[in-house]
């Protein structure tokens, strides 16, 4: 009960910081905006003066957007019907769990003819944006750190160019060890996906191939949970080594590994059902005209501000835990 009660501490907290994730959503936009303000406009010239753009203003015109796809390279390709609805984060999972992200450093080499699953451009802005949440990641959790969850404009950008470079040395150390994984698991899903093809009955092969999924995301998670407190415990130790700040980070997982990772997987199942919650309304919600349009923008940020605040409150739900399982 000591994590639940330091995560519900946790989302009080985020709750009277409540800028901290509209400030975040903000940066989100803005990073999108990048790439959608000009694919908005390639499709409005593309839609111009046709029967298409009454049908997509009211639907989805499927021809049109096959010779579109057909017609178009690079980051136009992301346009998609599997990002509507829930898609995007089974997109998402794909292109993690493949190693493309992020900047596509664990990915395997295409084979012949293969088209990337992402393009450079869009794993650039991807790359930029981690190093704006590197950045941002100090002020947070310097806001966080305090117990009231008052927090300035001018606090928050001092905490972030404060912590900035310590929190890089940690995400630098967080990829190498990514990269391991990854190397690690290429043998490992040779020698599982062997086994499926050896295996006599379908729902056994189905285990191997779900199941080195399933271990590889778990490693991941671990991995994430791990640099999650490292960070942490650089904010409230004043540390300055990435190295012992992860030894510190691993040693404090290791003897509270069911309340640390009970954290997680609390605030993990909050955003699966948020993202069922989401497919629920956009399968009954119908989108047709401007009007619509408009509810489901609002919608679907309101789904992102809650995916953020996730976030945010799992970071200070291990502030409170680390503070209450570390006080002499």
């Amino acid at each position: 009960m000591t994590a639940l009660r330091a995560l519900a501490a946790g989302f009080r907290l985020v709750g009277r910081s409540w800028g901290l994730p509209v400030l975040l959503l903000a940066v989100n936009l803005l990073t999108a905006a990048i790439l959608a303000v000009p694919l908005a406009g390639e499709m409005e010239r593309s839609l111009a003066k046709s029967e298409s753009a009454h049908r997509m203003l009211y639907g989805f015109d499927f021809p049109w957007w096959s010779h579109w796809h057909g017609t178009r390279a690079g980051h136009e390709l992301a346009f998609a019907p599997d990002l509507f609805g829930a898609g995007f984060a089974f997109k998402n999972a794909e292109l993690l769990l493949r190693g493309h992200l992020p900047l596509g450093l664990f990915a395997s080499p295409p084979g012949e003819g293969d088209d990337p699953l992402i393009d450079p451009l869009t794993l650039a802005i991807g790359g930029a944006y981690l190093l704006v949440q590197v950045f941002l990641a100090g002020g947070v959790l310097s806001a966080l750190r305090g117990v009231g969850g008052a927090w300035t404009a001018r606090g928050l950008w001092h905490g972030s160019g404060f912590y900035f470079g310590r929190f890089f040395r940690i995400t630098v150390v967080t990829l190498l060890l990514l990269g391991a994984v990854f190397l690690l698991n290429r043998p490992l899903t040779r020698g599982m996906e062997h086994l499926a093809r050896e295996a006599v009955s379908e729902r056994t092969a189905m285990a191997w191939l779900l199941g080195r999924h399933a271990l590889l995301l778990a490693v991941l998670l671990l991995v994430h949970l791990l640099a999650s407190y490292a960070r942490v415990i650089t904010v409230l130790e004043e540390r300055s080594s990435a190295v012992l700040a992860w030894w510190s980070a691993l040693a404090f997982c290791l003897r509270h590994p069911l309340r640390t990772a009970g954290q997680l997987a609390v605030v993990g199942l909050a955003g699966v059902l948020l993202l069922a919650l989401w497919h629920g309304i956009d399968s009954a919600w119908v989108t047709t005209g401007y009007k619509t349009q408009l509810v489901t923008l609002l919608l679907a940020q309101g789904l992102m501000l809650g995916r953020i605040t996730l976030r945010v409150g799992l970071l200070a739900g291990q502030i409170a835990l680390y503070r209450r399982l570390s006080a002499p």
